[in-house]
């Protein structure tokens, strides 16, 4: 009995040392979704109009660490082609939006992804 009470204490110490002090700890919290924006143009040669989708991604990232984090890159892939937001500094607790550039898109219901997160 007592080295099975021994074996769960030192189970529980190695989770809790693991928890506490070996995991690694998130630095960013990253939201963002796709915003679709369509446009229509007309060529006086052509007999018809050609309906362009386009896509960004929009959201915010907060810093949840107690150190300022600099050089924040976030880089998304929307309908295959790469895109990325780039964000200088946020300090301890601080949230600012981002925003990717536009790619034109296939449809409206393009997939995006986060490909790679970089900070300093």
């Amino acid at each position: 009995m007592k080295k099975l009470l021994v074996i769960i204490l030192i189970a529980a110490a190695g989770y809790f040392a693991y928890q506490y002090l070996l995991k690694e700890k998130p630095v960013l919290l990253v939201n963002a979704s796709k915003v679709v924006t369509t446009s229509s143009t007309a060529d006086i040669d052509a007999p018809g109009l050609a309906q362009l989708t386009y896509g960004t991604v929009q959201g915010t990232v907060k810093n949840v660490s107690d150190k300022v984090v600099t050089n924040i890159v976030l880089k998304y892939k929307m309908d295959g082609k790469p895109v990325e937001a780039s964000i200088y500094s946020l300090e301890p607790g601080e949230e600012k939006n981002f925003s990717t550039q536009n790619v034109m898109i296939r449809n409206a219901g393009a997939s995006f992804y986060l490909e790679e997160m970089s900070y300093n």
